[in-house]
């Protein structure tokens, strides 16, 4: 029986391998004990790649690197040839072993509440809609703050602006020792409140647009969007077309003021964002207007053009 990726010999290289199947059933005899000696004898025949040593081809198969070496008679340090054949012995499961692992039909851990904690993002950190979805919410520079309110196996959940809950491997963060009360993260929820970030934005109508803008002199779109949501503790990037990378997808037909909007040229390059305000219209850092203005969503020239929404 092979192993996804890794190559296998042709069935007359086995022959060659016999001797070494039965010093590997003396050695089970002795590495083991009676408990594994008892064990069925699985096996497979490796043939070395390039790059490959005894220590990593026995971490893929999960056995110990010593017991490659005494089963093919290599010596300590003995460097490997690739197109070298391998006899690699895997003992097979005991019974109560085989009883304890769980079966494909189990259900995954379900996520636990734990006492939400301060962590710090590494670098690469990914938060994602569910544990190893590839819908990605947020993706935080190195050194970020996040709130832990959630576990599921090797994930943590993430508590987000508004209130849902994203995930991220439990590698991808260090968490502190800094509990946040209820009362912090109810101050911050309501911070965050899509009125609020409808009100906060329109304290920029006017404002001059420039591209690549230095507020409070003038603006472009993304940096318009980037600094509203910054008020309320959301970090987005500088780009529409980054920024329509993040967050949680809305259906047209559920859009909230506070949604931001990402709009599309003939080519499908994202390169325009504003923020929907209600009743289909949204503001936004218009170059054609010149300023930071409100607009009909239900125009053609932006009903066409509306690439995503996103929460």
């Amino acid at each position: 029986m092979g192993l996804g990726g890794m190559a296998m010999c042709p069935v007359n290289a086995r022959v060659s391998h016999w001797w070494a199947l039965i010093v590997a059933a003396v050695c089970l005899a002795l590495w083991g004990g009676p408990a594994r000696a008892a064990s069925p004898l699985r096996y497979e025949i490796y043939m070395v790649q390039k790059g490959d040593t005894v220590e990593n081809i026995a971490a893929r198969f999960g056995v110990e690197a010593v017991l490659i070496r005494t089963v093919n008679g290599l010596k300590p340090g003995q460097a490997l040839s690739p197109g070298q054949s391998l006899a690699v012995v895997l003992p097979g499961l005991k019974k109560t072993e085989a009883a304890e692992r769980p079966s494909a039909s189990e259900p995954p851990p379900q996520p636990k509440e734990v006492p939400p904690h301060y962590a710090v993002t590494a670098a690469g950190c990914r938060i994602t809609e569910s544990c190893g979805g590839d819908a990605v919410l947020f993706e935080p520079p190195a050194g970020s703050r996040v709130i832990v309110s959630k576990e599921q196996g090797d994930w943590w959940g993430i508590l987000m602006a508004d209130g849902s809950v994203g995930w991220t491997p439990k590698s991808s963060l260090r968490l502190t020792d800094e509990a946040v009360s209820a009362e912090a993260i109810g101050k911050m929820l309501r911070q965050a409140g899509r009125a609020d970030v409808v009100e906060y934005a329109k304290r920029f109508l006017g404002t001059p647009y420039k591209y690549g803008g230095r507020l409070p002199y003038n603006t472009d779109c993304s940096l318009f969007v980037q600094t509203v949501f910054r008020a309320f503790g959301v970090r987005l990037p500088r780009t529409a077309r980054a920024q329509a990378k993040v967050g949680r997808p809305v259906p047209l037909d559920q859009m909230l003021p506070g949604d931001r909007l990402y709009f599309a040229d003939r080519k499908g390059r994202v390169n325009h964002t504003g923020i929907y305000i209600g009743n289909l219209q949204f503001i936004h850092a218009s170059s054609a207007a010149g300023r930071v203005t409100i607009s009909s969503l239900g125009s053609r020239r932006y009903w066409s053009r509306l690439y995503c929404v996103r929460r």
